[in-house]
């Protein structure tokens, strides 16, 4: 209802605002008007810059809510994300628990004094302990 009252009332104010510009053009204008071919260019190039220049201006405004609401849910849904993904057991927790210790265990070996040697020169001293 209340869409139907606004649609009414745009359209009477599109008639009356024609009407009265119609009113004042027959008051105050002439009724033959002489224009060049560049001035009516010129009218309709400006005209369409002006459209241009305010419908850039809707775009920017709408963009910048747009993106004020789009960072702020990218945020939100981040913070659940790594919330709850590095939880015990969550697949986040296990990879970087895994990462974690392949860093640490990478390059270090089991040191046996079973294993074969090649060359016994190289094999460290057996020391007893007490």
């Amino acid at each position: 209802m209340k869409r139907l009252v606004g649609v009414i009332g745009v359209a009477f104010i599109c008639l009356a605002s024609s009407t009265a510009g119609s009113a004042l053009t027959r008051q105050f204008g002439t009724s033959s008007y002489t224009l060049s071919y560049a001035d009516f260019v010129s009218i309709l190039l400006t005209a369409i810059s002006l459209l241009m220049t305010l419908l850039g201006f809707f775009i920017a405004i709408l963009a910048f809510i747009g993106w004020n609401g789009i960072s702020g849910k990218v945020a939100s849904d981040v913070s659940k994300f790594l919330a709850d993904g590095f939880e015990d057991g969550a697949p986040l927790h296990r990879m970087l628990v895994d990462q974690t210790n392949r860093a640490m265990y990478s390059g270090v070996q089991v040191v046996d004094d079973d294993l074969p040697v090649e060359d016994e020169a190289a094999r460290p001293e057996k020391t007893e302990q007490v």
